[in-house]
C-alpha cells in the first residue's frame, strides 16, 4: 500500500513540474507556427480555409496572417495564448 500511495503523488509531482515546464518554454521561447496554423483551421472551422500567409510577427506580442477561405480573404492577428482577433476593414467616413 504505501508502495502505490508513493507511485501516484511521484505520477502527480511529476505531471505538474511537466506542465510548468512546457508552459515556461512555450512563454520564454514564444509559440509555434504550426499550433497558430492550428488555431486558425480550428477558428475557421465553418469555412474551408485554402491557404494560410504569415504576414507581420512581432515576438511576445501578435502574428498577423491572411486567411485565404473559398467564400473570402481575411486579415487575423494572434496573440500570445492564441488569441485569435479578426482585423476588420476600416470604412470610409462618408461625406
Amino acid at each position: 500500500m504505501e508502495t502505490i500511495s508513493s507511485l501516484i503523488y511521484t505520477i502527480i509531482v511529476g505531471s505538474i513540474f511537466i506542465f510548468i515546464f512546457i508552459f515556461l518554454y512555450d512563454w520564454l521561447f514564444g509559440e509555434k507556427q504550426e499550433k497558430q496554423i492550428r488555431k486558425i483551421h480550428k477558428y475557421f472551422h465553418k469555412d474551408q480555409v485554402q491557404k494560410v500567409e504569415m504576414l507581420e510577427h512581432q515576438p511576445k506580442k501578435f502574428t498577423m496572417y491572411k486567411v485565404k477561405t473559398e467564400s473570402e480573404t481575411k486579415r487575423v492577428k494572434i496573440k500570445p495564448g492564441y488569441k485569435v482577433i479578426n482585423i476588420v476593414k476600416k470604412k470610409e467616413p462618408s461625406r
